[in-house]
């Protein structure tokens, strides 16, 4: 039976895209001011490494094509061995995923029709249909992998691309408000190259979004093969902005809105978050107490 389920939607991001396994001591309003731009990117890349597991709140908006699609997500997440847990709050969906187990598939609960659960490609068209990102890109390293290389990729980066606003305050707590901005962000040919590429493998090669590469050329699926010799574009870098909240105790983007050159394109908030807190093995399996697969 082929059923479209357009409304099964899972985010990682950009992450992506958060945590608290590494605390930094609150600095006094005097050390604030001097904090440089850039060791306030390397506490963050610093603590993103130290995540073990994860529980939040994500709202996330995504542009799908020319309208914003807003989802809030109840999520659980142990980084290593990759286990995610996902619930769409509004619509009731669930859906788990323990990576390397069960073919690699993830069980969703569609909370509807059919009344069965379903087994599916975390990167396939159903799970992947209408949305960013994936279910295996729950937590940091997504977005810290793309804004480290975006930041490495221009020259005087951490002067000429970043900066630093007045700071603000998210749910209690004081963040560094950032905006890195490339004023070189364009559209460019490739050709590609070799036998075997495709929209998914270009955009892990050159950190770039698979949507919008996907998008920017009317390709039909990420994992189309190319022809050899066929021109597309590319975008220069995975944003033209990027706004970031960085909580200062605990050093972690809470919020990141991305936009490219056709304006807004992402946004990931994060609350009630809770980082390195004890998850059962038991919050994993279908058979917990409070879900419904």
């Amino acid at each position: 039976m082929q059923v479209a389920y357009s409304h099964i939607k899972i985010i990682v991001v950009l992450a992506v895209f958060f945590t608290c396994a590494y605390v930094a001591p609150c600095s006094s309003p005097e050390q604030n001011k001097e904090i440089k731009n850039e060791d306030i990117f390397a506490n963050m890349f610093t603590a993103i490494k130290n995540v073990k597991t994860l529980r939040a709140t994500i709202n996330t908006y995504e542009r799908i094509e020319n309208k914003v699609n807003h989802t809030r997500f109840a999520i659980k997440v142990n980084i290593s061995p990759y286990k995610a847990y996902s619930k769409d709050l509004d619509k009731g969906i669930e859906v788990l995923y323990l990576q390397g187990q069960k073919d690699n598939e993830a069980t969703v609960n569609p909370n509807g029709f059919p009344y069965v659960n379903l087994h599916l490609d975390p990167l396939g068209k159903v799970m992947r249909k209408d949305q960013h990102q994936t279910i295996g890109r729950l937590g940091f390293n997504y977005i810290s992998n793309i804004l480290s290389h975006s930041l490495a990729k221009f020259s005087d980066a951490y002067t000429k691309c970043v900066k630093r606003d007045a700071d603000t305050v998210l749910e209690g707590a004081s963040c560094y408000r950032i905006e890195l901005n490339f004023p070189a962000y364009t559209n460019t040919k490739y050709t590609v190259k070799e036998k075997g590429e495709t929209v998914a493998k270009l955009a892990a090669t050159y950190y770039l979004s698979e949507y919008q590469i996907l998008t920017l050329n009317n390709i039909s699926w990420y994992d189309d093969e190319l022809d050899v010799g066929q021109q597309i574009l590319l975008p220069s870098a995975y944003a033209k902005s990027t706004i970031l909240f960085i909580r200062k105790d605990n050093n972690l983007p809470v919020e990141i809105k991305i936009s490219d050159d056709k304006g807004f394109f992402e946004e990931y908030c994060y609350t009630n978050l809770q980082v390195n807190s004890t998850i059962a093995d038991a919050e994993f399996k279908e058979d917990y107490s409070g879900y419904h697969f």
